[in-house]
């Protein structure tokens, strides 16, 4: 089916954890609820002022957080469709949010120079993590939630305490823009992607690097692990995907088939797909055992920003 509405560019498209709807955001100004058996537009969130750049659902489904070049984040109930909070503090635009595992707060990366905790409840801003000297592009929770990870196009990441807000460690390494950072699943690593080519794993400890990722002949868009932590997928735009064991850090396979940059790269749940977003205007499905390619995803009239498989029906 195709989920048609939007006025404008459709930047992200995330199940609910359910599996049961999709929420999406566009330069419209808006994002959307749907329901993913249907096809039907079950709500559509508006009161941003600029474009929504991307949303996410809480851990449990009740809740929808969208971010915006209006410099705000903005908290909805996803039944009702109504705006809870808005989060007001950043300067500029605010690229990227995420509830931690407990629901209870939120965290938000600007392109100000900051990243912020905030209480999902009250709205209230709770801390702010100062210490990047340029955008920051992405943030995430440690499972535990102990920790938050930033990732910045000054080249580093940094960690901090969630309770603090305290920079814990900085990880410098890279030699260009960080475009995300992410956890492994048992909080112990961290992986960063960069514009520099590579993609690097680090210690969530010592912020030690522990291997350093070569392979793709361009910028890395996004790095992320497999849900049981052995295995990780690169996004370039090289026009390919790689997949690597996490562990010692060899390439297993390259996933060759795009024709144009990819924009992202995910695992299924089980760990035995893989599918890719790129501006070729497709998206494929690929075997991770074998590194074939099994469907092409063909109907999208211009790039696809992003893919994802549903968690759970």
């Amino acid at each position: 089916m195709t989920l048609q509405g939007h006025g404008e560019c459709v930047p992200s498209a995330v199940f609910s954890p359910d599996g049961l709807r999709v929420i999406t955001t566009s330069d419209d100004k808006t994002a959307k609820l749907w329901s993913s058996e249907s096809g039907e537009c079950l709500k559509t969130l508006q009161g941003h002022g600029e474009g929504v750049f991307f949303a996410d659902f809480s851990p449990v489904g009740l809740r929808v957080v969208t971010t915006s070049s209006d410099h705000t984040t903005k908290i909805w109930s996803s039944e009702s469709g109504q705006c809870l909070k808005t989060l007001q503090g950043h300067t500029s635009f605010v690229y990227h949010a995420v509830f931690s595992r407990d629901g209870l707060r939120v965290a938000t990366a600007s392109s100000d120079h900051t990243a912020k905790l905030w209480s999902s409840e009250s709205g209230e801003c709770l801390k702010t993590l100062q210490g990047h000297e340029s955008s920051v592009r992405s943030a995430a929770f440690s499972t535990n939630g102990l920790l938050i990870v930033t990732a910045s196009a000054d080249t580093t990441a940094k960690l901090w305490s969630s309770e603090s807000g305290e920079c814990l460690k900085t990880m410098q390494g890279h030699e260009h823009l960080v475009t995300s950072a992410v956890f492994s699943p048992d909080g112990l690593r961290v992986l960063t992607a960069s514009v520099d080519h590579t993609a690097k794993l680090w210690s969530s400890e010592t912020a030690e690097c522990l291997k350093t990722l070569r392979g793709h002949q361009s910028l890395v868009m996004s790095a992320v692990f497999s849900l049981n932590g052995l295995h990780i997928v690169t996004a370039s735009a090289d026009a390919t995907a790689k997949l690597w064991n996490s562990e010692s850090g060899e390439c297993l396979k390259t996933l060759q088939g795009h024709e144009e940059p990819l924009s992202a790269a995910v695992f299924s749940p089980d760990g035995l797909h893989v599918v890719t977003a790129s501006f070729d205007h497709t998206a494929k499905l690929w075997s991770s055992e074998s590194g074939e390619c099994l469907r092409t995803l063909k109907g999208h009239e211009d790039l696809v920003l992003s893919a994802a498989f549903v968690q759970s029906v």
